[in-house]
C-alpha cells in the first residue's frame, strides 16, 4: 500500500525571489522619492514669505527717503529703486504660487500662505503706486503729514518682517501677536494723522488742483498703512489656527 502525500512540495526559485525583492525595493524607493516631492519644504515656504516681507520693508525705507528728499531728480532715482523692489516682490509671489501648486501638504494652511504672500506683495505695490504719484502728478511739495505717514509704514513693515521671520516656530506665536498689536497701533495713529491733515487741507488750501493731488497722495499713504494692518490680521489669524 502506497501512501499519498497530503501536499506536494514546491520548488522555490532563488533567482525569482531576488528579482521580486529588488522590484519591491525599487517601488519603495520610488514611493519615497514621490512622498519627499509631495511633502512641503517648510524652510522654502517660510523663506519665500521672509523675502516678501523684506521687499515690503525695503520699499518702505525707500519711501521715507523719497518723502524726506526735496530734490526732484534724486526723488525720481529713489522711485526707480522702489520699482525694482516691486518687481522683486512680484517674482517672490509667483514663486509662492508655484510652490503651492506643486506641494501636496503645506506647513500651515495653504490659504493662509496664499493670503499672507499676496498681502505682503500688496504692501510693496501700494508703496510704489503712492510714490509714483510724485512723478505722475509733478508734485514739487508734498502735503503735511507725509513724512509721519511714511515713517509709520516703515515701522509697521519692520514689525511685519520680524513677525514673519519667526512664523515657522510655534514657540514664537506670542511674539507674533505682540507684533500684530503694534502694527494695529501704528494704523490707529495713521488714521488720526489722515483725518487731521485732510480737515486742515480742505480748510486752508485754495488751489483745487493742489488739493486733489495732496488728498490723493495722503490717501495712498493711508491705504499702504492699512495694508500693513491687513498683514497683521493675517498673522494673528495664523497664530489662532495653529496654537
Amino acid at each position: 500500500m502506497s501512501l499519498v502525500p497530503l501536499y506536494e512540495p514546491r520548488t522555490i526559485s532563488v533567482t525569482s525571489s531576488l528579482v521580486n525583492f529588488f522590484q519591491i525595493g525599487e517601488t519603495v524607493m520610488w514611493l519615497d522619492r514621490a512622498i519627499k516631492w509631495l511633502l512641503p519644504r517648510e524652510e522654502h515656504f517660510f523663506t519665500l514669505l521672509e523675502r516678501g516681507a523684506q521687499c515690503a520693508l525695503d520699499a518702505s525705507k525707500l519711501l521715507v527717503e523719497c518723502v524726506s528728499d526735496s530734490n526732484r531728480s534724486s526723488r525720481e532715482i529713489t522711485i526707480k529703486k522702489i520699482k525694482d523692489v516691486e518687481l522683486e516682490a512680484d517674482r517672490v509671489i509667483i514663486e509662492v504660487y508655484k510652490e503651492l501648486n506643486r506641494t501636496f501638504v503645506t506647513p500651515i494652511d495653504r490659504s493662509d500662505i496664499y493670503k499672507l504672500g499676496s498681502e505682503l506683495e500688496g504692501i510693496t505695490d501700494g508703496i510704489y503706486s503712492t510714490a509714483l504719484q510724485i512723478t505722475v502728478h509733478s508734485m514739487e511739495e508734498l502735503p503735511s503729514g507725509s513724512l509721519e505717514f511714511a515713517k509709520l509704514i516703515e515701522r509697521s513693515c519692520e514689525e511685519i518682517r520680524n513677525a514673519v521671520i519667526v512664523l515657522g516656530s510655534k514657540s514664537s506665536f506670542l511674539e507674533i501677536r505682540k507684533h500684530s498689536k503694534t502694527i494695529k497701533s501704528y494704523e490707529d495713529q495713521g488714521d488720526v494723522i489722515f483725518r487731521t491733515e485732510i480737515a486742515s487741507m480742505f480748510k486752508h488750501e485754495t488751489d483745487a488742483i493742489r488739493l486733489l493731488k495732496n488728498k490723493e497722495f495722503l490717501e495712498g499713504l493711508e491705504e499702504s498703512l492699512d495694508l500693513c494692518d491687513d498683514v497683521g490680521n493675517v498673522l494673528s489669524s495664523i497664530v489662532i489656527k495653529n496654537s
